[in-house]
């Protein structure tokens, strides 16, 4: 009786890589006030958050009333290359 192929390593790897986390990836607060985004409001008209940009083009969420302080977080960010400094999460 002949054995059932198995992957290798490094097809396993890539296998778990393709599958999408469950929960976390969803999971969106602001950068500035750590408050919980839903990611309907990125699409909703009108939008209560965006996603900011820095300039190493990670990308980061924010509320609208607060893009402001979240920007100023991600230039404190670029220019010093620390990471950025993220508000406590709440709900």
């Amino acid at each position: 009786m002949k054995r059932e192929k198995r992957l290798t390593r490094r097809e396993r790897k890539a296998v778990e890589a393709r599958e999408v986390p469950t929960g976390h990836a969803a999971h969106i607060h602001c950068v500035a006030c750590g408050r919980h985004i839903d990611p309907s409001e990125f699409t909703r008209a009108p939008t209560s958050a965006r996603y900011l940009r820095c300039q190493h083009g990670s990308r980061y969420a924010s509320c609208t009333g607060c893009v402001t302080q979240a920007m100023g977080l991600l230039s404190e960010h670029d220019r010093t290359g620390q990471p950025v400094r993220v508000a406590d999460a709440w709900h």
